[in-house]
């Protein structure tokens, strides 16, 4: 009977420890949503801003979401600060002008379409177009040289007599026989 209660005793304690571990899963994963909700938009709003800009503690430069250096010191920073500017319901252009105000604009892992940035977005496409102009202009004049350099296979070419055309095939016949 003894041992029948101690038994009955370890099963009801580990009932209560599943359950425990149950809803603290539970309320972990409540509060998982809720903050994903958040790291979602965070997430959007970080891959817009680069990592270690700015600051003498990282120099790495990659995406502020996806910055993979170990025991990267400036990423954390960033990424609280985003956080709790997303909690606090700040716009994204607020969000933006924030780490712009204090980092400078190259924090933005794309430059702005505005003023001399759009040279950097607009020159990529010139540049392939220019050099599908001159690629097509280059193999056009090719096929119009070679077009009026081919001789006729009606007679022999103008500049060569037919003297030096016979001994040439002449040449060729004792060549090529076997």
């Amino acid at each position: 009977m003894i041992k029948a209660a101690v038994t009955k005793k370890r099963q009801l304690q580990a009932i209560a420890w599943v359950l425990l571990a149950a809803s603290v899963a539970l309320a972990a994963g409540t509060a998982a949503t809720l903050q994903a909700q958040q790291t979602d938009r965070a997430k959007e709003i970080g891959g817009k801003l680069l990592c270690g800009i700015g600051t003498p503690l990282c120099d790495c430069k990659q995406i502020l979401t996806q910055c993979n250096h170990v025991g990267c010191r400036n990423s954390a920073g960033m990424l609280k600060t985003l956080d709790q500017s997303v909690a606090k319901g700040d716009s994204e252009a607020t969000i933006l002008q924030n780490f712009i105000a204090e980092f400078g604009t190259a924090v933005l892992s794309e430059p702005p379409k505005s003023g001399l940035n759009l040279v950097a977005w607009y020159l990529p496409g010139a540049a392939l177009f220019a050099g599908l102009l001159l690629v097509i202009l280059v193999i056009s004049r090719w096929l119009r040289r070679g077009a009026a350099a081919i001789p006729s296979a009606a007679g022999p070419t103008q500049g060569v007599s037919s003297e030096l055309l016979a001994r040439a095939r002449a040449q060729a016949s004792r060549e090529t026989q076997d």
